[in-house]
């Protein structure tokens, strides 16, 4: 056939069946829409922040890095200038604070102290400012300005909490991306190199310096660099902040990842069944032409090109929501904000747009198949029409024997592989989805069963006989639908209840940890207290406090080893290490205890352990400023939630190796209270002793668990998108097939009318029928979603490490069951109302 011909009969179909043909489209927009929302959540936090990181390093290809939150001595800025090979160096002192407007909204912000040097190197943007580095002032990027409250022009004053002290300051400029470039997307601050040095109390300290080389000196200034450095500071690439991000996004991406590897399958699945319910239609088609003289291989070319049109339309419109869903649900990664300079855009690369339209595309024409099967040798002309029940809706006994016994087997080696590939969740799962589709005959055929008893031992339920009537003459149907509910409620279980899970585990460690003491005192917004303050005697102020039986001094910082920005955790000798309960993963409590506290020993997250092959009781090499020191290694854990790993040691050790020359710096402050005091006088007494130039925050146990329970429900952004947009799209594609279905029965349900059957009766006929199916599709789909729940959990605890709570105490599966299903029902009460009302004269029509 010539495109003319197959566009003028697809335009006919159209205008026949335009209903039907715009509720599948609807099914493979949603598919396709989900595909790409998930690729793109998952690839956008790393593709920001390396437009940043690049942004800021310009042309600098190394960098000389100190070891700890102190720096390094800006005298060697010119040591680093006078190598041979060195074209230009520029110093850079980062800190980590938070920003208050005069309104009183607050953001945690990187700021980066520098001199004019830096815009040599085309750091920061080539274009910033002059102003921006004028004394007195500090330089917004846009997105903290917005952050903030502030806009473009306004000239106003931020409140900088930096080290435990707040500092009033002027707004010398809001950056933008023409002066600011990528970094006008971060949420990020620049100020004076000596200003900052001030603020922070390190005088003459910087945190790196980046080093551009003269072509071809590029081994030569390395050397020399490495000579400076010794065994205290690092040489590293000048984007080496990139390397650590993605090795940071590694575990969660590992979880996103499968989240939205099951998420494009289940999104073929469900572009697939929604064509499945254009079946009958196409074979009845199919039949008429065949009888006419129709050759095989005009029908093959109309068939196909219908599923090519229909896929290629409803693609597009998927990629639109696609594109929509993953700007509205990306999240910034405000826990990472801390360790890393972030970008806040949405990066689409061409992958994920070919990925997702792929995926529409073979949906489509793999559903086009189906009907093709009638162009078999030895088929009836009219197989269509010759079969039981509404013609082209005919499954044979033999065919749903073949899918129960392929489900069966797909299960039997999905079990086999999670027990011996513990890390192969994603076959896992996909074979638990193939085998979800081919066990749902089984389920439907015993749902079925159950009602015709029910039907005959109660005479007077007409209405449900009338349902059984209509669903055995629509197999084809009523199996695409019960399959779409199936997948639906698989991948719906399976990566929302994960997601619970792994949210009750953090919620675990959490409670343990901040359990070390009544109330703390830190930095606004340091969850994991690694930002440290000036001692100013805050420890024994508050100890004097009536009530206060006891401060304890917390410390802790990040600590680079290899493309891992590990979290140091220092715990104080004498008390409970209660953050490892619960997260031991190999090693006993009390004897990882007794060793930390003894000194020389660490507690390292088990990932991390086994990427540099040892084990409890071998040793661990880490880069300190004090040189490359050795630990014991006294137990492995979980990764306490930050994803590249953890290290927990006393703070003794940590003073000794991190800042020997200087008094121990803590990073937080630990209070016990007598039984007596209550949390809320003795906060206002350590508020009061703190005095009002302190920018440190009092916070209760319960509330610093919220503030990190929050932090990690955050971190864990993308999982919540994926299972977010999983159950919109369960909910989307069940609605779209029922109501495809509904709306093709206007014929069947107008010659009822015609019979003397009430709209009212009709409705009722209608809803039994749904709730059949979904029972069918939704309870086969739950009970294996509950099965690759298990699996997942098992490969986030074992594969990523995070602290996963037990699979059975979680009662998300049963809410997204009872959700679904609610959901559904509702809305396809809608099309039901009208394709009940539908005149009876219709039947006639047609």
């Amino acid at each position: 056939m010539r495109p003319y011909v197959l566009i003028y009969l697809y335009r006919n179909r159209l205008r026949v069946h335009t209903a039907q043909e715009l509720l599948a489209g609807l099914g493979v927009a949603v598919a396709v829409a989900l595909v790409l929302a998930t690729l793109v959540a998952n690839a956008s936090i790393a593709g920001s922040a390396g437009e940043v990181v690049r942004a800021a390093a310009g042309s600098a290809t190394l960098q000389l890095e100190a070891r700890g939150p102190e720096g390094m001595p800006g005298q060697l800025l010119e040591r680093v200038e006078e190598l041979p090979g060195v074209k230009r160096a520029a110093p850079l002192l980062e800190q980590t604070g938070t920003l208050v407007a005069t309104g009183g909204r607050g953001a945690t912000v990187t700021i980066t102290g520098t001199t004019v040097g830096l815009a040599t190197l085309d750091g920061l943007a080539r274009t910033l400012p002059i102003a921006t580095l004028a004394p007195g002032g500090i330089g917004l990027s846009r997105t903290t300005a917005q952050a903030l409250g502030l806009g473009d022009g306004e000239k106003q004053k931020v409140t900088v909490i930096l080290r435990g002290v707040s500092s009033r300051l002027n707004v010398s400029a809001v950056l933008g991306p023409k002066t600011f470039g990528a970094l006008s997307r971060a949420t990020v601050a620049v100020m004076p190199l000596p200003r900052l040095q001030r603020m922070a109390g390190l005088h003459d300290r910087v945190s790196r310096v980046l080093v551009e080389v003269e072509r071809g000196h590029e081994a030569e200034v390395r050397r020399g660099l490495e000579r400076l450095a010794g065994s205290r500071l690092d040489v590293t690439p000048a984007d080496r902040g990139l390397g650590l991000l993605r090795q940071a996004l590694r575990p969660s991406g590992q979880a996103s990842d499968l989240f939205a590897a099951i998420s494009a399958l289940l999104g073929f699945l469900f572009a697939f069944n929604a064509l499945l319910l254009t079946v009958p239609d196409r074979r009845q088609a199919i039949a008429d032409l065949r009888v006419d003289g129709t050759g095989r291989a005009a029908i093959f070319q109309m068939v196909i090109s219908q599923g090519l049109l229909l896929g290629l339309a409803a693609s597009l419109v998927g990629l639109i929501g696609g594109y929509a869903l993953s700007g509205a649900f990306h999240q910034f990664p405000g826990y990472l904000s801390r360790s890393f300079t972030l970008g806040s855009n949405t990066v689409i690369g061409p992958a994920p747009v070919v990925l997702a339209l792929a995926c529409g595309l073979l949906a489509t024409c793999s559903a086009s198949i189906v009907p093709l099967l009638d162009l078999r040798a030895g088929r009836a002309l009219d197989a269509a029409y010759g079969e039981d029940g509404a013609p082209g809706n005919d499954v044979s006994e033999t065919l749903q024997r073949r899918a129960t016994l392929g489900g069966v087997t797909l299960l039997a080696l999905g079990s086999a592989l999670f027990v011996l590939v513990p890390s192969a969740a994603i076959e896992v799962c996909v074979l638990l989805a193939l085998a979800t589709m081919l066990l749902v005959p089984l389920a439907l055929a015993g749902v079925l069963r159950t009602a015709s008893a029910a039907a005959v031992s109660y005479r007077r339920l007409t209405l449900l006989s009338a349902a059984l009537t209509s669903l055995r003459a629509t197999t084809v149907s009523s199996l695409a639908l019960a399959a779409t509910g199936a997948v639906a409620l698989f991948g719906s279980v399976a990566l929302g209840g994960s997601r619970a899970d792994l949210l009750r585990g953090i919620d675990s460690y959490t409670s343990h940890y901040v359990a070390g003491a009544s109330l703390w005192v830190l930095n606004p917004h340091d969850n994991q207290a690694i930002d440290d303050f000036a001692a100013d005697g805050h420890a024994a102020a508050i100890a004097r406090l009536p009530g206060v039986s006891g401060v304890s001094v917390f410390q802790g910082s990040f600590v680079n080893l290899g493309e891992r920005r590990l979290w140091a955790i220092a715990w104080p000798r004498g008390a409970p290490l209660t953050l490892l309960s619960g997260q031991i993963v190999a090693g006993q409590t009390a004897t990882a205890q007794a060793r930390i506290e003894q000194g020389g020993w660490i507690a390292v997250s088990a990932q991390l352990a086994s990427e540099h092959r040892t084990g409890v009781g071998g040793t661990l090499t880490l880069p300190t400023p004090t040189g490359n020191i050795p630990f014991r290694i006294a137990a492995t854990t979980t990764n306490f939630g930050w994803t590249p790993g953890a290290i927990v040691m006393n703070t003794a050790d940590y003073s000794r190796y991190w800042d020997p020359t200087r008094p121990a710096a803590p990073s937080a402050l630990g209070v016990q209270l007598d039984g007596g005091t209550t949390v809320a006088v003795a906060r206002g007494e350590i508020i009061r002793a703190l005095g009002p130039s302190s920018g440190l925050e009092v916070l209760s146990a319960d509330e610093r668990e919220r503030q990190i329970d929050a932090s990690a429900s955050e971190g864990l952004g993308q999982l919540a998108d994926i299972a977010t947009l999983l159950v919109a799209a369960a909910i989307l594609a069940l609605t779209a097939a029922m109501g495809s279905s509904i709306w093709r029965r206007r014929v069947a349900l107008a010659g009822l009318r015609l019979e003397g059957t009430t709209p009212k009766r009709l409705r009722r006929v209608l809803a039994i029928e749904v709730a059949l199916m979904l029972s069918a599709g939704c309870l086969t789909g739950a009970i294996l979603g509950m099965y690759g729940q298990l699996v997942i959990d098992s490969y986030l605890r074992h594969v990523t490490g995070f602290p996963v709570a037990g699979f059975a105490t979680g009662a998300r599966p049963l809410e997204i069951f009872l959700a679904v299903i609610a959901s559904v029902l509702a809305i396809t009460a809608i099309p039901a109302w009208f394709a009940s009302r539908v005149s009876p004269t219709f039947a006639l029509d047609e």
